[in-house]
């Protein structure tokens, strides 16, 4: 009688303990599913979740700047200070948006200000699954190659990474003045090698007043 009432003891202990820590097969989450970045699920596979600080964005490449490659701009009365490569015009037709243009006009440079959408940083890094679904949208067959949520001078910014069909594209959300902000560069897909580079300088030299 003794020893049936050790074993069973033993039989509910084991279970007990298997129920606290999640052994069973099916409710392990699986470590190559998701990829999280400030709270953010980049795929969907599994629906466990971790929070992991924003990753520092590295300075733009001192070479090219020192070299005279970009220059520096003011936008929206100063508030928004970029590096813009040298030699490309401005194209902008409408106010709240101000549009560069390479010598070919193959490459373009959109920054966005919606003064009338308010916007917090908490806004912005819930959003990196929506801007990945409107690349995917936009872009005919787009493959992303980039999605995180990166620190830039201080301020939080969303970068989605894309190859398509016929494009490279980066965009980038962030809150300028508690308002909306978005940054897009576009070229042909066969000109990637030569300006993803330089998109990646752009969006790390931003600096919000």
């Amino acid at each position: 009688m003794k020893k049936w009432m050790t074993f069973s003891l033993l039989v509910v202990l084991t279970a007990t303990m298997a129920g606290c820590f999640g052994t069973e097969p099916d409710t392990m989450p699986s470590k190559e599913s998701s990829k999280m970045i400030d709270g953010q699920q980049t795929q969907t596979q599994s629906s466990t979740t971790q929070s992991s600080p924003a990753s520092q964005s590295p300075k733009p490449d001192p070479a090219a700047v020192a070299d005279g490659k970009y220059e520096t701009k003011l936008l929206f009365s100063e508030q928004l200070e970029i590096l813009i490569p040298k030699g490309f015009k401005d194209k902008s037709s409408k106010t709240g948006e101000v549009i560069y243009k390479d010598k070919s006009e193959e490459v373009t440079i959109r920054i966005h200000h919606d003064p009338e959408q308010s916007t917090t940083d908490q806004d912005v890094t819930r959003s990196l699954q929506k801007l990945a679904a409107i690349m995917k949208q936009n872009y005919t067959d787009a493959k992303l190659l980039r999605e995180e949520v990166i620190k830039v001078n201080g301020r939080q910014l969303i970068v989605v990474e894309a190859d398509s069909k016929d494009k490279y594209a980066m965009t980038s959300w962030g809150v300028l003045n508690g308002e909306f902000l978005e940054i897009e560069i576009t070229c042909p897909v066969k000109k990637k090698a030569e300006w993803q580079s330089v998109a990646n300088d752009l969006v790390n030299s931003i600096k919000m007043k």
